[in-house]
């Protein structure tokens, strides 16, 4: 079992120290919202009671070391030459997080180790949890005394160094969540509300049998979509005579989220979704709508290719009925309407599967299993392309909906519960 003392004793033994703090930093099961964040629409997501673990001392060398007990290969890395190739995938973020605390404590390093009980195939956000993590612990052991609004936006920001353009979704749940409740974003304005669990509603998690890939194709694959959702805007924007601007940086793009609030909500988008071009090239809606082409394009560390065509008529219909579906689930929690909170699950899948081709065959089948088991509705639950699927179930047959999905996939599978964010230990 991981827990504080299990995760001080291993670091004891590794370093042959004692750490000064440990850190838990839950996962997260997107209830609702998917792929709305990057456009800053809102989201529903609650914390869970899976965690990655760190424990930490500081170093005065400036060169962190850190051991993860959930991937191979271990880290040491110089602070000032942060550009030197890392050893494993995972050691990119935290040569993110590095970067986004460049200039803080200067001098200081670090010795860590990284355990915990979150699966990392893809779903549950453990790179968040990760990130996150990192930049608690390594605030902590510094002093640094960085605020909790300033380490979430260093979180956000880190992972887009690893190359995917995310939103602040995963980091802000498990930054604030409060336990026994999913958590409401809205990025325009920015405000979060927790939002009870009722009785009678469990949530269960399955493995698709097929893990969500961080790069490459599906890399490449996110970012087109988080594209198609700008050109989107910019088109939108053009076709209802708003002079937008991003409400989060001047000199972006302005996101489908800032066109809905010039618009009076995302409901008003709605039926420009559908007359919009089924595909376009980020140059031809720059001439189009007569914007400025590279804020369309730029990402962290690339751009994305300005004549290829992306489907912006399918994606600015998810995500636009996505967010009016995170509104009409807040309100079935709230009056503990839980069949038609698994409704608003089933018809997100859909959306997700037929317009926005982020669901496999495989993630279809096992939400299909975990329906016909007695599960209020279910839906893929992260980015997609594979990893983990979600569903609401009455408690009373958690165990055929995990006998389901087991039989579905292989597994694993197993009931989740809303958790509080991250917490530091002092030791």
């Amino acid at each position: 079992m991981i827990d504080l003392e299990g995760i001080k004793r291993t670091f004891s033994a590794h370093y042959a120290r004692s750490a000064t703090h440990v850190v838990r930093s839950p996962g997260r099961v997107n209830l609702i919202g998917e792929h709305t964040d990057y456009s800053h629409l809102p989201v529903l997501p609650m914390a869970i009671d899976r965690a990655t673990w760190l424990a930490v001392a500081p170093r005065d060398d400036g060169r962190v070391r850190a051991r993860s007990q959930v991937k191979p290969g271990d880290a040491d890395i110089a602070r000032d030459a942060l550009d030197a190739p890392v050893d494993a995938p995972w050691q990119r973020y935290l040569v993110g997080v590095l970067r986004e605390l460049a200039g803080v404590a200067p001098g200081a390093g670090a010795d860590l180790l990284i355990g915990g009980d979150l699966p990392t195939s893809g779903g549950l956000s453990s790179s968040s949890s990760l990130s996150v993590g990192l930049l608690r612990a390594l605030d902590a052991a510094w002093e640094a005394g960085l605020d909790q609004r300033d380490l979430l936006r260093r979180a956000i920001v880190s992972e887009r160094h690893v190359g995917v353009e995310g939103g602040g979704m995963d980091q802000t749940v498990i930054t604030l969540a409060s336990a026994g409740a999913a958590l409401r974003i809205d990025f325009l304005p920015a405000a979060e509300r927790a939002v009870p669990l009722p009785a009678g509603l469990e949530i269960v998690v399955a493995y698709s049998g097929s893990e969500a890939p961080k790069g490459g194709s599906a890399q490449r694959d996110y970012n087109e979509r988080v594209v198609a959702c700008r050109l989107a805007a910019a088109v939108i924007a053009r076709a209802l005579e708003l002079d937008v601007k991003a409400a989060h940086d001047p000199e972006a793009a302005p996101l489908l989220g800032d066109v809905a609030f010039a618009a009076g909500g995302a409901d008003a988008l709605a039926h420009v979704a559908d007359g919009l071009p089924e595909r376009a090239s980020a140059r031809e809606v720059a001439d189009r709508a007569g914007v400025a082409l590279e804020p369309l394009v730029r990402l962290t560390t690339t751009s994305f290719p300005a004549d290829d065509a992306v489907a912006l008529r399918a994606a600015a219909r998810h995500v636009t009925s996505e967010a009016a579906r995170v509104d009409a689930a807040e309100r079935a929690l709230l009056a503990g309407e839980l069949d038609v909170f698994g409704t608003l699950l089933d018809v997100s899948h859909h959306s997700l599967a037929l317009d926005y081709k982020c669901s496999t065959a495989a993630l279809d089948h096992l939400c299909t299993a975990m329906v016909s088991a007695g599960a209020f509705g279910a839906r893929l639950t992260g980015a997609g392309f594979g990893g983990y699927a979600l569903a609401a179930v009455p408690p009373q047959r958690v165990d055929d909906v995990i006998a389901a999905s087991l039989r579905a996939t292989d597994g694993p599978a197993f009931r989740v519960v809303a958790s509080d964010g991250a917490t530091v230990t002092s030791l």
